[in-house]
């Protein structure tokens, strides 16, 4: 009898794979069984080393999602893809009246929206053939109440991965893929070292651990997720409920 939450016999790409929530991801999909290919704009070898050496397949890649043929071609080399984490992402914490926002503005806007949409579209063109599929679009609590501390042009790009992911979710079922997406509220990871989070305006108390955003964006990967298809999972705490 299989076990739905498995992933033995998958090959998951992952973006981002260098943070904290991507890292904590490549940890949780190897316990389960998954071969992984990790990536970011270093290529993450000592993850990949760190999973080789308690029995996993993993290798490293990289590249940058903002660049639509790279990304691309990273797919296209993979000899099968059964589930794509889309998580890499990139928060400034700054607002729209600090100098030079208009190319920070395009650079939140590169990495957190039209590098998902590179990256899915090639995973979109890979899965299809197969008739199956999962993919994970990692999101943020600050596209649903405007972000505990986030930039505007944060906000604004993940609710663009948040209307995204709806679109796609009917594009790829068309094929037997699934989409979805998930939220997390401020979690532990270097990307939030300096912002000025409040961690009593969570109803819990405290940030998520990365392993805590890690567990279920596995599960969407899952056969257990297999009709799922096209929402966005809030793990933040408490402090957004819908």
């Amino acid at each position: 009898m299989s076990v739905p939450y498995a992933l033995e016999g998958k090959t998951i790409l992952i973006t981002g794979a260098a943070g904290g929530i991507g890292s904590e991801t490549a940890r949780v999909c190897a316990e389960q069984g998954a071969a992984l290919v990790l990536a970011d704009r270093e290529a993450p070898e000592a993850l990949a080393a760190e999973l080789r050496a308690q029995g996993s397949a993993a290798q490293a890649i990289a590249f940058d999602v903002t660049d639509r043929t790279a990304a691309e071609a990273a797919v296209q080399r993979l000899d099968r893809l059964d589930a794509l984490v889309a998580n890499a992402g990139y928060c400034p914490w700054d607002d729209w009246n600090a100098d030079g926002w208009d190319d920070v503005f395009r650079q939140v806007i590169d990495i957190n929206l039209l590098g998902v949409m590179h990256l899915t579209r090639a995973a979109l063109a890979k899965m299809a053939p197969q008739g199956s599929g999962r993919m994970v679009l990692v999101s943020s609590v600050a596209a649903r109440m405007g972000g505990l501390a986030a930039s505007p042009h944060y906000v604004a790009a993940k609710g663009g991965t948040h209307a995204f992911v709806k679109w796609l979710a009917r594009k790829g079922a068309e094929s037997g893929i699934t989409v979805n997406s998930v939220a997390p509220g401020a979690t532990a990871t270097a990307m939030v070292q300096g912002a000025a989070l409040d961690a009593n305006r969570i109803p819990l108390r405290r940030m998520a651990q990365p392993r805590e955003i890690a567990l279920p964006i596995a599960f969407l990967c899952s056969d257990g997720a297999s009709y799922i298809c096209g929402a966005t999972l809030d793990v933040n705490g408490g402090v957004y409920m819908n």
